[in-house]
């Protein structure tokens, strides 16, 4: 949990911390934020330690626009410059640091294989969503469903015209942790949906045992806290371990 950065989320009206040192790479996140962790699983994979700025969502500092005019997060920081998008930055991360492994799918035909996959992936992360949004209308959870399990089959048509536990592979690579912070969101809130296919939930207990999965990941408990004050409109950002020392924190992989 620690790689997600434990400093307090600073919210508008703090001041823009300082800038970090030379070559020393900063991501602005949110520790619960999907995209945020989709970055964080790429840089673990990849041994990056970084520093690490939370940001409040809802109360946003004036400053995070200065970085990222979307107002968005990720953004990742180098020598005064500044990338977002979790995509492009987690494949700047594993374009440009060799780490253990190239996590990018070596094969072009594979690689655009499963960038079609994620565009199919797409469908189950707006399906969850769509089910977590309309509790109440039966007509909207079910076409909620309906493209979570039209998601789910085409990773399962992957998964098995390779024969490997992985859209990378025989280990997780940058497709996997694009896909994952979501599936583990849909763990906690419809495990029964995952449960009805047992090549997905085959996947998920897999993924379960990479290192970057468990260094990125929240103890259920305070995860769904999280949830829990975000339905409410008023989501509480600092939940679990808080570092009121600093805003800044450092992400370190070797000491997880």
């Amino acid at each position: 949990m620690a790689y997600m950065g434990t400093g307090r989320h600073l919210v508008t009206g703090d001041p823009e911390p300082p800038r970090p040192a030379e070559d020393v790479l900063r991501v602005y996140g949110m520790k619960f934020c999907p995209f945020v962790q989709r970055l964080k699983l790429v840089m673990h994979a990849k041994d990056i330690d970084h520093e690490n700025i939370n940001c409040n969502l809802k109360r946003k500092p004036e400053w995070l626009f200065e970085k990222n005019p979307r107002g968005k997060v990720p953004v990742l920081e180098l020598n005064g410059r500044t990338i977002y998008e979790s995509d492009i930055t987690s494949r700047y991360i594993d374009e440009v640091y060799p780490g253990n492994r190239k996590l990018s799918t070596a094969d072009p035909w594979r690689r655009a294989e499963e960038h079609m996959l994620l565009g199919d992936l797409d469908k189950s992360i707006s399906g969850f969503y769509g089910v977590a949004l309309a509790a109440t209308d039966d007509e909207k959870r079910k076409e909620a469903f309906d493209k979570i399990n039209s998601g789910y089959a085409s990773l399962e048509k992957h998964l098995e015209k390779y024969g490997q536990p992985f859209i990378g592979g025989k280990k997780p690579g940058i497709s996997d942790y694009m896909f994952w912070p979501f599936l583990e969101r849909m763990h906690m809130l419809m495990m029964y949906q995952i449960q009805q296919h047992a090549v997905i939930m085959k996947y998920y207990h897999d993924m379960l045992e990479d290192p970057a999965v468990i260094a990125c990941r929240h103890p259920d408990d305070v995860h769904q806290q999280f949830i829990a004050t975000y339905r409410s409109g008023d989501p509480v950002h600092d939940i679990g371990d808080v570092d009121d020392t600093s805003p800044v924190t450092m992400c370190r992989s070797s000491k997880l």
